[in-house]
C-alpha cells in the first residue's frame, strides 16, 4: 500500500513566494521629489545643464545645454535671501553708483514680503536669464525646505535644447517702464 500523504496544511506561500507591491503612494512620491529638489538646489546639479552666451542686445543671457519638461526644476534664482525692509535699504544704496546694476527679486510668500538679491557678481547662473513679458518659458515658484527658502525658476511649457531661458520680471510701475520700456515689449 502507499501511503497518501496530507497536502491540506500547506499553505500557498510554501510554494510560491511572497509577493509585495512595489506601489507608492501618493504622499511618498511627493515626499521623494521634495527630496530630490532640494538635492539638485543643494548641490547646484543644474548649473552644468545651463550655458552663458553673449547676445549684442541683451548683452549676457542663458541657453538651456539640455531639454526640459513642463514644470521641471531649471535653476534657483540664488543670491542673498532678505526681508522686504532690508531690501530696499540695500536698493537704496545700490542706486547711488550708476554702475551697479539692480538683480533683487521682490516677492511674498505666506502674507511676508522677501527679496532674494543677485546682484553681486557669482558663478551662479539664474541670475543671468533674460526677461520677457511676451514669450517666457520660465516661471518663478518659491520652494521651503523646513523654512530655509528658495526661489526657483521652472519651466513653463517644454523647452528645447539651445533655446535662450526666459522669464517675467513682473514689475510693471510706471517709473520702472518708463526707464525700461523693454520690460513689456519683448
Amino acid at each position: 500500500r502507499k501511503a497518501v500523504q496530507d497536502v491540506s496544511n500547506h499553505k500557498i506561500t510554501d510554494f510560491f513566494p511572497v509577493r509585495r507591491s512595489s506601489r507608492k503612494t501618493g504622499k511618498q512620491l511627493e515626499e521623494e521629489e521634495k527630496y530630490a529638489l532640494r538635492d539638485a538646489i543643494h548641490n547646484l546639479t543644474n548649473e552644468a545643464l545651463l550655458e552663458v552666451y553673449i547676445d549684442e542686445k541683451k548683452g549676457r543671457g542663458i541657453r538651456a545645454a539640455k531639454s526640459f519638461v513642463k514644470n521641471e526644476f531649471v535653476i534657483e534664482y540664488k543670491g542673498d535671501m532678505m526681508d522686504y525692509n532690508s531690501a530696499k535699504l540695500r536698493e537704496e544704496e545700490y542706486a547711488k553708483d550708476p554702475t551697479i546694476g539692480s538683480y533683487m527679486y521682490f516677492f511674498k510668500y505666506k502674507s511676508k514680503r522677501w527679496c532674494v538679491d543677485a546682484t553681486r557678481e557669482s558663478e551662479f547662473k539664474g541670475r543671468l536669464i533674460n526677461h520677457s513679458a511676451l514669450r517666457p518659458n520660465l516661471r518663478t515658484k518659491v520652494v521651503d525646505f523646513d523654512g530655509e527658502l528658495h526661489l526657483i525658476l521652472v519651466a513653463k511649457r517644454d523647452i528645447d535644447e539651445a533655446e535662450e531661458l526666459l522669464y517675467d520680471y513682473g514689475d510693471r510701475t510706471p517709473e520702472t517702464v518708463a526707464r525700461n520700456p523693454w520690460l513689456v515689449n519683448s
